[in-house]
């Protein structure tokens, strides 16, 4: 390359500019400023260890959260060089499974909530001696909510206008429970079938209808009204209170079990406890690392972190 030549001192002038250009531009360009900030660059490249491990269990928590949540505690926290970090993320992986806790808590509960119907099912199968087998307990709060409007309906044949509306559904139970009262349940299913087909049923018409019945059977028309509907009344009592006291011990069973099961809440205790304590030493440690690196002087301790375990193996492995 020959020095003389004017295109090289060119091609010098312009890397002399782009050199002085580049450092200008990296002077606007100083990257994070906080401790925090300045912390969390450096450790960019470390994908190994404590920051390599995410404590978010997929579709149950949200990734976002957890960063967010991490991110939030590490500012607080202020951290500076990497054992005052390593100190922060265990605060905050301590802090983010205290917080699981609370939801295990309750989502124990939710589930103990959960099972009352059916627990109380299996109960009252047991004291109706069916061979041990599980009451439906929903079935028993229908069937005393069908009764009553049931009994509604019987009453209106009595009270109620030609022109009242009815159901066809509504229609069709108003007539097989006057077959029923009359014995004559065997033949509901021909005698439903051979009815014209009706777009608008009524109280009228059904009325009609169950006058012929009784007539049939010489049965005097209102006296066999009353009849259907004394019938109606008792058996919606009797299956209200069946209801009532299926729903009082449900009600009972979920107001005694407001807390987990022993087992289950001595659990939830210990591992909270192990969190805890792990999360006061680590923060303990902070705040003295970050007295000592300001120049503050440091107090004795109000209060001493000791720790005496009692756990066995088993809640060893929990902890984990």
């Amino acid at each position: 390359m020959n020095p003389n030549d004017p295109n090289n001192a060119t091609s010098a002038n312009a890397s002399e500019k782009q050199i002085v250009s580049n450092r200008t531009n990296a002077l606007k360009s100083t990257g994070p400023k906080t401790p925090t900030g300045k912390a969390l660059v450096a450790l960019n490249s470390v994908a190994h260890g404590i920051y390599s491990v995410s404590p978010v269990i997929e579709e149950m928590e949200s990734k976002r959260s957890w960063t967010a949540y991490r991110f939030a505690m590490l500012d607080c926290l202020a951290p500076v060089g990497m054992v005052e970090m390593t100190l922060a993320e265990r605060i905050t992986l301590a802090a983010w499974r205290l917080r699981r806790v609370a939801r295990y808590e309750s989502e124990q509960i939710r589930l103990e909530q959960e099972g009352a119907m059916e627990e109380i099912g299996r109960r009252l199968g047991y004291k109706l001696n069916q061979d041990l087998a599980a009451v439906d307990v929903q079935e028993i709060l229908d069937e005393a909510k069908w009764r009553e409007e049931r009994c509604q309906r019987v009453l209106a044949l009595l009270t109620a206008s030609d022109e009242t509306p009815l159901s066809g559904d509504d229609a069709e139970d108003l007539l097989w429970f006057a077959h029923e009262q009359l014995g004559q349940t065997e033949h509901f299913e021909g005698y439903w079938e051979q009815l014209p087909v009706s777009e608008a049923w009524n109280i009228g018409l059904i009325r009609g209808l169950i006058r012929g019945l009784s007539e049939l059977h010489r049965e005097p028309f209102e006296e066999f009204l009353r009849t259907l509907s004394d019938r109606a009344a008792e058996e919606w009592v009797k299956s209200y209170q069946t209801a009532r006291e299926a729903q009082a011990r449900v009600n009972q069973y979920r107001r005694e079990h407001l807390l987990p099961g022993t087992e289950t809440l001595e659990k939830i205790q210990r591992y909270e406890s192990h969190l805890s304590r792990q999360f006061h030493r680590d923060l303990h440690e902070l705040e003295r690392l970050q007295a000592t690196r300001l120049g503050h002087p440091i107090t004795v301790p109000i209060a001493i972190d000791v720790e005496v375990s009692t756990e066995s193996k088993a809640d060893t492995e929990l902890a984990r």
